[in-house]
């Protein structure tokens, strides 16, 4: 397996994406969500926002080709972190909540699916939607929605969101790789930056 080398990046911020790059503290809050092989060399952390266009792009657009690249063949483990700034004042907690109630009630998969689904709908969220995208997620919709409503998990994403102040995030998506904050561009497309950063960044991580 090929060893581990932090990927050396500069430090800058854009269209208020990411923020002050800083080596990723040890010590964070527990429980965090995780895809991939937890032997992996590399690992791969986001911060995210759930009101966050940025963030929904990330997600359904960019996740998905380092899911097919890094994390199915065991190369990086992915890991999840909140970081409501909050662009929407009620849903960036409440969301967060709901996903966090799936987590910890169904596991890893059925949160990074709800995590997916739930940003289908950025925009025009409601109970009834979280309600409905947590069942067919394959967890107790209206529990998750109990727990949205109520800001079950506030305490939580409130830790994670602390643990991200500490390390200088200060917008979303934030991405760290190896321990090392990725440098995201101004761009017109998002979406091809940040694929090509981040890929950037864990190849050199692997090597």
């Amino acid at each position: 397996m090929r060893q581990t080398r932090r990927a050396i990046l500069a430090t800058t911020a854009a269209v208020g994406i990411g923020g002050v790059a800083g080596c990723l503290g040890n010590g964070g809050p527990p429980d965090a969500p995780v895809n991939g092989d937890s032997d992996a060399d590399v690992t791969v952390t986001i911060y995210e926002d759930f009101s966050c266009h940025f963030c929904q792009a990330f997600k359904l657009q960019v996740y998905p080709e380092l899911e097919s690249q890094y994390i199915e063949p065991g190369e990086i483990q992915y890991e999840f972190r909140d970081f409501p700034v909050p662009v929407n004042e009620k849903w960036s907690w409440e969301v967060a909540s709901a996903a966090r109630e799936v987590f910890e009630n169904e596991g890893n998969d059925a949160f990074w699916t709800f995590a997916s689904d739930i940003y289908e709908h950025l925009g025009s969220y409601t109970y009834d939607v979280i309600e409905e995208v947590a069942d067919d997620a394959g967890a107790d919709g209206g529990a998750v929605r109990e727990a949205a409503e109520n800001e079950q998990h506030r305490s939580v994403i409130e830790d994670n969101k602390s643990h991200g102040d500490s390390n200088d995030v200060a917008g979303t998506p934030t991405v760290f790789v190896g321990g090392e904050q990725v440098e995201f561009y101004e761009s017109d497309d998002f979406v091809m930056m940040a694929l090509e950063q981040t890929t950037t960044a864990i190849e050199n991580a692997l090597e």
